[in-house]
């Protein structure tokens, strides 16, 4: 008789072991590749693979010790009939109840509190929290968690998340220490916990008090059927999150139509208002306002209108026609070049795919068939089949904002290579797998337009600020393939566009829009000949009215901003301004040893 592999007595035993927690005879144990999502009462924990490594078995254990204390403890419809509806509010009020529940085994069962440590590390492993070098890094729902496991059930956070809690745990203490305390008052009672919960995500700005993402069920209703079934929890949960989803998208393009409407009358700077607005996921700003930290450089600068200040399409600014005319003369330029960007764009490519370093997981219940470990199978039966998945590959989860100098003084040649350079960058970053935008900077007039005649019209009053209207203009967007957009690069050889340069604003516009991508890094480089200029605000606030601003914007983007900032000055020096930088002479320096200097500014910090 054939006796049963360890990997089937295993999961069996681990079936069972679930059943008594959750005291539901249904519960089924499933091994997938890593942690998937669980579906009813089927527990999908990760396999430990034939040889059962002692790490693998433990937080194997751990996936199905806190399904069956999520089933034994948790209300789905409860909890969703408190859950606001903000995405974050929410990823937050998820992870309490999860700590909650998760805490009422480790403090009844030594066991479970072993294997459940075990899963704890193996979450924060992946995790954003991790790699996080700034608090606006650190992913609100994971260092919360934490910090609640900790309060109910004494267990320390695991090591590799420590250096990334201590950047948010004193503001997230300061802000919220007596619901903190609270929490493990209520762990017995979920509906109590999830008001301390609520009051939580208040304290911390994430919510409001009617902020949540569905009503209560009627009393008697027909969603009070079926409550204690796993399977109909599991679904109600689903649609929930659906309804949570749908609501937020609907506020959103709301909210972007109302900014598209009163862009004219709005005196505040904001990075996508204007009459040419973006859609609703691009307008909307970043959250980490909500978290009271600094959105934006503490200064004296200010604009004395920004009415009429436009930010706009490049295929809007030139009919199709001029738009391809354009661009076959910025080819006519890249021609004589054109070797040298074929090498550099191979060079740079290679540089940068040898960063994303491939790697295998082995001994997995599902993946690509190993070859390697068929022998084994051969010469032992009871072997099962083997297989292999690849590593996710970080680097690709980055973005590349290209910020462009329109201005007047890169007239003529600094303009072309600045195009060229766009162009090569878009087009191998793209084949490597890294979203690239493509946004330019410019004014709507010489020394000052309708700004500048409001404030004549005003009386000139002193210190005005910005007496110019900012032209902001996007080339090509992150999500935009560089096939569809790459007409529009040929804009900035039009006569005329090119005029003044507002660097600061313009720095912190391209910065708003990266932090608001979901990407975990975020790259910002500028392509620039050198100082900011403005003759209108330059001889009403004082000459160095526009580079203070501007040293003051990227020396709270390097030290404050978890956007990575750096220059390539055409034809002139940046390195004043900025503390990674480098200069291109001539377009034909970006071929040779330029190529490993370009590819520097896209290394993974170590």
């Amino acid at each position: 008789m054939t006796q049963p592999a360890p990997l089937d007595i295993f999961r069996r035993v681990l079936a069972g072991a679930a059943r008594a927690i959750a005291r539901d005879a249904e519960i089924e144990v499933a091994f997938a590749s890593d942690a998937a999502a669980t579906s009813g009462k089927v527990a999908r924990v990760p396999s430990p693979g034939p040889s059962l490594e002692r790490r693998l078995v433990a937080e194997a254990r751990g996936s199905a010790d806190a399904l069956a204390l999520r089933l034994r403890h948790h209300d789905a419809k409860l909890h969703a009939a408190n859950a606001p509806a903000d995405a974050e509010a929410a990823a937050v009020f998820d992870a309490l109840e999860t700590a909650r529940v998760e805490a009422l085994g480790a403090r009844a069962m030594g066991g479970v509190r072993s294997n459940l440590a075990e899963l704890t590390e193996a979450r924060v492993r992946g995790d954003a929290i991790v790699r996080a070098r700034s608090p606006e890094e650190v992913p609100l729902a994971t260092a919360i968690g934490l910090i609640a496991r900790k309060r109910m059930s004494g267990a320390e956070p695991p090591l590799p998340a420590r250096a990334g809690l201590a950047l948010v745990t004193e503001w997230i203490e300061g802000n919220a220490a007596a619901e903190l305390d609270a929490l493990a008052l209520t762990i017995d009672d979920q509906a109590a916990f999830a008001e301390v919960s609520r009051r939580l995500l208040e304290d911390l700005d994430l919510a409001d008090a009617d902020d949540r993402a569905e009503k209560p069920p009627e009393p008697g209703g027909d969603d009070e059927q079926g409550e204690d079934s796993g399977d109909d929890d599991s679904e109600d949960e689903g649609d929930d999150g659906g309804a949570s989803s749908g609501e937020m998208e609907m506020r959103g393009e709301e909210e972007a139509d109302a900014d598209e409407d009163q862009s004219s009358s709005d005196e505040e700077f904001d990075g996508e208002e204007g009459a040419h607005g973006d859609d609703a996921s691009e307008s909307l700003f970043p959250r980490q306002s909500r978290r009271n930290w600094l959105d934006e450089p503490v200064t004296d600068y200010r604009a004395f209108t920004t009415r009429h200040d436009e930010f706009i399409e490049a295929e809007e600014l030139c009919d199709e026609e001029e738009l391809t005319r354009l661009r076959a003369y910025l080819d006519q330029q890249m021609a004589p070049l054109q070797g040298v960007v074929t090498r550099l764009a191979n060079r740079l490519q290679r540089r940068l795919m040898a960063q994303q370093a491939r790697s295998w997981e082995f001994d997995q219940e599902e993946g690509l068939l190993d070859a390697a470990r068929l022998a084994r199978v051969i010469v032992s039966p009871a072997h099962s089949l083997s297989y292999k998945i690849e590593r996710e590959m970080e680097f690709r989860d980055t973005v590349v904002s290209l910020l462009i100098d329109n201005s007047g003084s890169m007239r003529g040649r600094p303009i072309s290579i600045a195009a060229i350079s766009a162009d090569i960058l878009a087009r191998t970053l793209e084949r490597c797998g890294v979203a690239t935008e493509i946004l330019g900077f410019t004014t709507r007039a010489w020394k000052g337009g309708q700004s500048r005649e409001a404030w004549l019209a005003e009386g000139r009053p002193p210190n005005p600020g910005r007496l110019n209207d900012l032209r902001h203009i996007i080339y090509k967007r992150a999500d935009e393939p560089y096939r569809r957009a790459r007409r529009n690069l040929g804009l900035m050889m039009r006569e005329g566009l090119l005029k003044e340069n507002i660097d600061g604003e313009a720095l912190l516009w391209a910065h708003n829009r990266l932090m608001a991508r979901p990407e975990e890094r975020r790259i910002l480089m500028v392509i620039s000949d050198g100082a900011p200029v403005d003759d209108s605000t330059a001889s009403a606030n004082g000459g160095t009215y526009l580079e203070k601003h501007l040293r003051t914007v990227i020396g709270w983007i390097e030290t404050r901003s978890s956007v990575e900032l750096s220059a390539i000055g055409i034809g002139h020096d940046v390195t004043r301004y900025y503390s990674r930088a480098l200069t291109i002479m001539d377009a034909e320096q970006l071929g040779g040893a330029m190529t490993e200097q370009l590819a520097e500014l896209f290394d993974i910090p170590r």
